[in-house]
């Protein structure tokens, strides 16, 4: 019988990571919420909504940076408190990834927002004499 260890700091960094990638997805966000909502309890899933909310407000380009170690210390207070979570974590973040994998509205953070295609109004007053 084998017995599969779950090393929590690692999880901590790699779930963290995840995270500052889905607060570029509204989609992926919104599923995120209510799943961290139901598997690992409100906290953390009232921390995404702050970490959404800050992310795009700042105008810091190391904002994705700053927010994955905020992640960090959070999820590994969480496994410390409840060990048991990091499993649910763990499956939490793979299906993260896979959402994420083909989510069809990703942005990064400080980045601006790219044009849409389609008509663009021409000023024909300009060009008259």
């Amino acid at each position: 019988m084998t017995t599969r260890v779950i090393n929590s700091q690692r999880l901590a960094w790699d779930a963290a990571q995840v995270v500052v990638r889905v607060l570029g997805s509204h989609q992926v966000g919104q599923w995120l919420h209510a799943q961290m909502a139901a598997r690992l309890g409100p906290e953390p899933a009232a921390a995404l909504v702050d970490s959404w909310m800050r992310i795009w407000a700042s105008t810091r380009l190391d904002a994705p940076q700053v927010e994955a170690g905020i992640w960090r210390a959070k999820l590994t207070e969480l496994m410390m408190t409840d060990p048991a979570l990091a499993t649910p974590l763990r499956d939490l973040m793979a299906e993260a990834v896979e959402r994420l994998a083909v989510a069809t509205d990703i942005r990064i953070p400080g980045e601006p927002v790219p044009e849409p295609p389609g008509p663009r109004v021409i000023d024909l007053d300009r060009y008259r004499d």
